[in-house]
C-alpha cells in the first residue's frame, strides 16, 4: 500500500476513535497484516510531524523506565478529514462509502 493511502487510513481511524485515540501497539496490530511495521511507524510519524496527530507518552504502569505511546487526532487532522482545510498531497483520504446504500 502506498504510504499516502496508509496515512489517510490511520488518520480516518483516529478520527473515528476521537476523543480517545489509540495505543501504538494496538495501531500496529490493526495494520500489521497489510503493511510492514516500519512503514506504519513512518506513516504515524509523518502525521505527527504535520501536526495532524498528537503523540502522548505516559509511564508504563508495571515496567519502570518504559513508556506507552498513545496517538490522537489533532484539531488540524479533524479539519482535514472533514474537508474544511486544503487537502495535503501526502495524505490520501479515500471517501467513506455511504452505509445507507
Amino acid at each position: 500500500m502506498k504510504l499516502n493511502i496508509l496515512r489517510g487510513k490511520i488518520l480516518r481511524l483516529l478520527y473515528e476513535l476521537y476523543p480517545d485515540g489509540i495505543e501504538y501497539t494496538s495501531l500496529l496490530g490493526i495494520y500489521y497484516p497489510y503493511e510492514k511495521l516500519d512503514n506504519i511507524g513512518k506513516a504515524v510519524q509523518y502525521l505527527v510531524d504535520r501536526n495532524l496527530v498528537v503523540k502522548n507518552e505516559i509511564p508504563h504502569p508495571y515496567k519502570a523506565e518504559k513508556t506507552i505511546m498513545f496517538y490522537k487526532i489533532s484539531p488540524g487532522g479533524i479539519d482535514l478529514i472533514e474537508g474544511s482545510v486544503k487537502p495535503i498531497v501526502g495524505v490520501c483520504l479515500i471517501p467513506e462509502e455511504d452505509s445507507n446504500g
